[in-house]
């Protein structure tokens, strides 16, 4: 009898003591995020590179403690949200990216966040410092690892499935220079041994021979390009971009909307494949003129 009785004593003290440790982490998490919340604006607001920069710095290393607790990938941040860190979390719950930026007097923009992944009870977190001096047009096409992340300010994740896998499409802004902004469109995928940003998904046309692994926009730095999913008809609808005149062709400070779109459609084998939005039925029908009424005449009453 003792026995039993002894082992309901141990399981009541383990729950208690269960309760207790998450009891302090969540009281951890909220005195980091008010915090945090007095040093996010400061990204923004101060007033010289060095101090804009060493408030990008802190909220790094603050983050960097505070998501090695468990408990912050549910944790919501709300305050952070509203005060330069944009979180986004996919619908599985599986990953969730903090993302924020700071610019520099030069009109540079230089990008910091976290990766956090749920695999089964386990919350992994892997930092993110951009390589953007690095970018060459040929990492377009390269499977990326954390540690080599491009940059980009994401604001939406959509899941899809390839070959059996759950990747996620990411949308994101990179402010880029005082000449261009970019809009990226990523893909994450977690691989058994570590996450990876980029995959072979999308296809200029049908007729384009190779798959890319990301694609990046770039334009005039007063543009503010974004991707836009539209999840009844599950398309991406993104700007088609054109030389302002055609002397600047391939000259991207110069490129802005040209008032047309593109559509990205998944196919059967989860590849998302460029068309023509003018090619593509969103449910409007073809447009034809609809005839005038003409009024009908007068009704004449003969005279007695």
């Amino acid at each position: 009898m003792f026995r039993y009785i002894f082992f309901f004593i141990v399981i009541f003290q383990n729950m208690a003591w269960g309760k207790g440790r998450d009891s302090i982490a969540l009281q951890t998490l909220i005195n980091a995020e008010n915090r945090l919340k007095s040093i996010a604006p400061s990204i923004i607001a101060n007033g010289t590179d060095e101090e804009r920069t060493a408030a990008a710095w802190q909220l790094y290393s603050t983050l960097d403690t505070m998501l090695s607790l468990p408990e912050s990938f549910d944790y919501p941040w709300d305050s952070l949200r509203s005060r330069t860190v944009s979180i986004i979390v996919s619908p599985d719950r599986k990953v969730k990216l903090y993302t924020w930026n700071l610019v520099l007097g030069d009109g540079r923009f230089k990008h910091f966040g976290y990766l956090q992944t749920r695999r089964k009870k386990t919350i992994e977190t892997y930092p993110l410092l951009d390589t953007a001096k690095k970018y060459k047009p040929e990492m377009l096409d390269e499977e990326l690892d954390p540690a080599s992340w491009m940059g980009a300010l994401y604001y939406n994740i959509i899941p899809f499935k390839k070959q059996g896998k759950t990747m996620y499409v990411l949308f994101g802004f990179d402010g880029s220079t005082i000449h261009s902004n970019k809009a990226i469109m990523d893909v994450l995928w977690l691989s058994k041994a570590a996450p990876v940003f980029g995959y072979p998904v999308f296809r200029q046309g049908e007729t384009d021979p190779s798959a890319e692994c990301r694609v990046v926009s770039e334009c005039h730095n007063d543009v503010k390009l974004a991707y836009h999913y539209e999840p009844d008809k599950k398309i991406i609808i993104a700007d088609k971009l054109a030389p302002a005149f055609q002397e600047a062709t391939g000259d991207a400070y110069y490129y802005i909307p040209s008032g047309d779109y593109d559509v990205y459609q998944k196919n059967k084998k989860g590849t998302w494949v460029r068309y023509d939005l003018k090619d593509w039925d969103l449910g409007q029908g073809e447009m034809k003129p609809v005839p005038a009424t003409r009024p009908a005449p007068p009704v004449l009453v003969p005279e007695k």
